[in-house]
């Protein structure tokens, strides 16, 4: 796979969040961890120095703070910077605030401590700094690639879920068009607008989230579709109490309803009811769409059908939350019923 392009908007992402708490105690623990480590390679384990441990910790950790923090303000302005610039300058950053904390520390150890460092202890701090700054950078930079690779295959397979759940009624609603051109010009012409709002949204990027009102809408232009072609057949209930703002996975709740209507309705010589209750508990979005189970002799087969709508839509939203999203499919009586949780921040009580 080519490596994903890293230009201008990527680069905002190469340096992370260094200011968080979390990020902090991490800072401390290398930085002892590093004069811990400085000193067992000038000494040795039986002569650890406990005076020199002190000494360079109290060096190293005003090193790698500030440096964090000019990191934490450049990552605020970074603006139209390339990457290859941001790189660069976080690199003379790094060695800049090396410079200076050098400076005071070996001005400081030989006014109050009498000791003797000199610039040959100046260009050592600086060269280990340049060394450590690349492979900070480099660090930075490979886990850049790794989101961006992440990010660019879980887009490529929300796309190819999203187009396998969509098109097969195409044929269907161009028969009714077909049909109702003659007939009745003005249903037609509808039927026409519906089906290109659908196919409009199925081409848009995979995994966008859209407001609850706008999937309803694009749900309520299939149903109409359908309607031309199953008549009095179908009848859709909605029983909507989560608020019309909450956020949903684009084209998430109309293939549940082409599965529904598809294999409940469609087999059946009278029809029936598809009912659609969406809402809000806690800080879940709950989802039931019902619909009366197909005649005997059409049962078993339609179960693999609805088993594998069900594995497509549960690959997308687990793309997008993780785990935390449930889906069920059971059968009540003479109905059958899919049932989707997925997880959003403001809780609401349904």
């Amino acid at each position: 796979m080519p490596q994903p392009a890293l230009n201008h908007s990527t680069a905002a992402e190469l340096i992370p969040d260094l200011c968080q708490v979390e990020a902090v105690l991490w800072q401390l623990l290398f930085s002892e961890a590093l004069v811990i480590v400085l000193i067992l390679l000038s000494s040795g384990a039986l002569d650890f120095s406990w005076d020199l441990f002190g000494t360079l910790s109290f060096y190293v950790l005003w090193v790698v703070l500030l440096s964090a923090a000019c990191l934490c303000r450049v990552r605020l302005h970074v603006g139209r910077l390339s990457l290859n610039k941001l790189m660069l300058v976080s690199f003379f950053i790094i060695l800049l605030v090396n410079l200076v904390v050098s400076l005071v520390s070996m001005w400081g150890l030989n006014y109050f401590l009498f000791e003797e460092y000199g610039w040959d202890w100046l260009l050592r701090n600086q060269f280990i700094s340049a060394i450590l700054a690349a492979l900070l950078l480099h660090y930075f930079h490979a886990q850049l690639q790794s989101r961006l690779r992440l990010r660019s295959e879980m887009q490529a397979r929300l796309q190819a879920l999203q187009s396998r759940i969509r098109p097969h009624f195409l044929f269907n609603s161009m028969n009714i068009i077909a049909s109702l051109i003659h007939v009745d010009p003005d249903k037609a012409e509808q039927a026409v607008e519906d089906l290109s709002a659908l196919f409009r949204a199925s081409l848009k990027e995979a995994g966008v989230e859209v407001s609850l009102q706008q999937e309803l809408a694009l749900c309520k232009k299939y149903v109409h579709i359908e309607s031309l072609r199953l008549g009095e057949r179908l009848q859709v209930v909605w029983n909507v109490s989560a608020p019309l703002g909450i956020k949903i996975p684009m084209l998430t709740l109309q293939p549940i309803i082409e599965n529904a209507i598809l294999h409940g309705i469609q087999p059946s010589a009278t029809g029936g009811k598809v009912e659609i209750d969406i809402c809000h508990e806690e800080n879940q979005v709950v989802i039931a769409v019902s619909n009366p189970l197909p005649p005997p002799a059409r049962h078993a087969r339609n179960e693999q059908g609805n088993q594998m709508a069900l594995e497509n839509i549960r690959h997308r939203l687990h793309a997008l939350y993780g785990e935390d999203v449930t889906m069920d499919a059971v059968h009540e009586g003479k109905k059958f019923i899919m049932k989707i949780s997925y997880p959003y921040s403001s809780p609401l009580i349904c």
